[in-house]
Formats: C-alpha cells, structure tokens, sequence
C-alpha cells in the first residue's frame, strides 16, 4: 500500500517536471526570437527616414546605414566613404549590389551590403555620392 502512495507521488512528480520543461522548451524557442524582433523594432522606430532610405539616410547630423539594426556615424567621426559598385549592373539590370565603406578617423570601418532597385530616395551611387558630397563628407566611388 505504502509502495503505491509513494509512485503516484513520484509519478505526480516527473509530470510536473515534464510541464516545467514544456514551459522552458517553449520559452527558449520562442522566448528568444520574440525577444530580439522587439529590440529590432525598437531600434527601427528611433529614426524617421529609414523608409524607402536606400543603403542610408542622413538625420541629426549623422550618416545612418539602413542595416536591421540602423547604425549611426556622426559626420565629423567620418572620414571618408566608400562606394564600391559594379557598372555593368548599373547599365543592364534593374537591381545591383552596393557595398558601403564608411571609414572613421579613428580608423574603424564599417561595412555594409545593400541590394539596390532603383526606387529609394538615393537610388544610385551617384544619388549617394551627391548628398554626402552636400553635407561635407567625402566621398569615392569605386566601380569594378
């Protein structure tokens, strides 16, 4: 009799536990991915441009790559800014690639791809050049 008391007990114990995995399964599925689409989104939701930007924008005085998580360069920490495109898919295609080289005077470069289509605000990388050009930032274009 004292065998049987003891198993639902045991038995009431390891379904708990299963429940309690159920729960933290769940959380580290789900918990994670939820979590970091917020941050993206609150991250996003600081800027105003950012829509229909192209592979930046330029706010409060600062360059900021439209990456997921947009990330703002003051100008006077810029030293130079590479474009790095390739002219063939500017003349043949519809959409190209654009590689964005921001160098700082400190030395640190950051980096950023951007699939271009012909419809943002700066469409082109001579759209790009003329509006850092416009807010004093130096600016070299590199075809390939």
């Amino acid at each position: 009799m004292n065998v049987t008391i003891q198993s639902k007990f045991i038995l009431k114990e390891i379904l708990e536990k299963g429940e309690n995995m159920k729960i933290i399964s769940f959380i580290i599925c789900f918990g994670f991915p939820i979590a970091t689409m917020v941050f993206v989104v609150f991250k996003r939701s600081k800027y105003k441009n950012k829509s229909m930007a192209g592979a930046f924008f330029i706010e409060d005085s600062k360059l900021v790559l439209n990456t997921l998580i947009p990330y703002p360069i003051p100008f006077d920490e810029i030293e130079c800014v590479e474009l790095h495109y390739n002219s063939w898919e500017l003349e043949h295609q519809f959409s190209y690639v654009l590689i964005i080289k921001v160098i700082q005077k400190t030395g640190k470069i950051k980096r950023a791809f951007y699939k271009g289509y012909r419809t943002a605000k700066l469409a082109l990388p001579t759209d790009m050049e003329k509006a850092l050009h416009e807010n004093g930032i130096n600016c070299v274009m590199i075809s390939s």
